[in-house]
């Protein structure tokens, strides 16, 4: 393992592109500014080749250094080197020795990290073997190509047709609108957001000033929203990021708003959408009903001083 700086970091992205804008520098700086984080760039090395590159958060918790998740990043991780040719089974082994040096300079280097790898990262041995946390965890990715609204459920399809006939249409809204759905939606479940509104606003302009953010509303007879979600669009993929809803809103709002993302991704130049999560009941079932396929992915965590593992299950981090 070895520490770089940030240039060093981007350039082996620019040369094995990531599959998902999470970590990539725009998103590493925007988060870096806005929550006031150190960041930590390091290389994975083969025979002094790099084979890997890697972001974490760095902060501090009882005086000891620990690698954080901060909130509404979805995916972080690592990215290795993209091979053309060669063995595939030689590329998988030089894989999980990757992740094997990484786990070990974690532990060796912090009293606790966690991180969340992106669907793709199946093989997490390293960390299993290790004594590390595996929590699977589920999204749901819809194929353009195989994009059909025959693929959706009966009882969507009546959901979305009763919302139609209640004057609801889809529209854009505002990032200002949007946050201000977020903090409803979590009021409602009397929690808070994971984000302030002032800090959200922050890292939405930003990313909209780079042109990768997409805001989509469904707003009633009268012109108020319902619903808004905020998606990134990162080379083929279309990443939904941040949503609200309004609960004074007709029936069908959210559904009808994932339904005309959907209709226009599909004539977008988009081969995929990541839902980004699907982790409780009711979540899981209103994905399902739009007719994705279902995609593991793993969130890890190890504690490796007994005052850190004390706080974390304390604080169920």
């Amino acid at each position: 393992m070895e520490r770089v700086d940030a240039g060093a970091y981007g350039k082996f992205l620019s040369e094995n592109p990531p599959d998902n804008p999470f970590s990539i520098p725009l998103f590493l700086e925007t988060y870096r500014e806005v929550f006031a984080c150190d960041i930590e760039f390091l290389f994975i090395l083969r025979n002094e080749t790099p084979v890997g590159a890697c972001a974490v958060f760095v902060g501090t918790r009882f005086s000891q250094r620990i690698v954080k998740l901060l909130p509404i990043r979805t995916y972080d991780g690592v990215f290795l080197r993209r091979r053309e040719g060669g063995k595939s089974e030689k590329q998988e082994y030089e894989k999980l020795l990757a992740l094997q040096a990484l786990e070990s300079y974690l532990a060796q280097n912090f009293s606790f990290y966690q991180m969340v790898f992106p669907p793709g990262f199946s093989d997490i041995r390293s960390f299993q073997w290790a004594g590390a946390t595996i929590i699977p965890q589920y999204t749901y990715i819809v194929d353009m190509a195989d994009y059909s609204e025959a693929n959706y459920t009966k009882s969507l399809k009546e959901v979305l047709r009763g919302a139609e006939r209640s004057g609801l249409s889809g529209s854009t809204c505002s990032i200002e609108e949007l946050t201000a759905l977020q903090k409803l939606s979590y009021e409602r479940h009397g929690r808070h957001a994971p984000v302030d509104a002032g800090k959200l606003d922050r890292l939405l302009n930003a990313f909209d000033a780079a042109g990768l953010l997409r805001t989509s509303c469904v707003r009633n007879a009268q012109g108020d929203v319902l619903a808004g979600l905020t998606r990134l669009h990162f080379g083929k993929g279309s990443y939904f990021y941040v949503s609200g809803t309004n609960a004074e809103g007709e029936k069908g709002a959210s559904h009808l708003l994932y339904h005309e993302i959907l209709k226009s991704e599909n004539g977008a130049d988009i081969s995929f959408v990541d839902f980004c999560g699907a982790n409780t009941p009711s979540i899981n079932l209103f994905k399902s009903s739009f007719g994705p396929r279902r995609e593991t992915h793993f969130r890890v965590w190890r504690a490796n001083r007994l005052v850190t593992r004390l706080a974390s299950l304390i604080k169920r981090i």
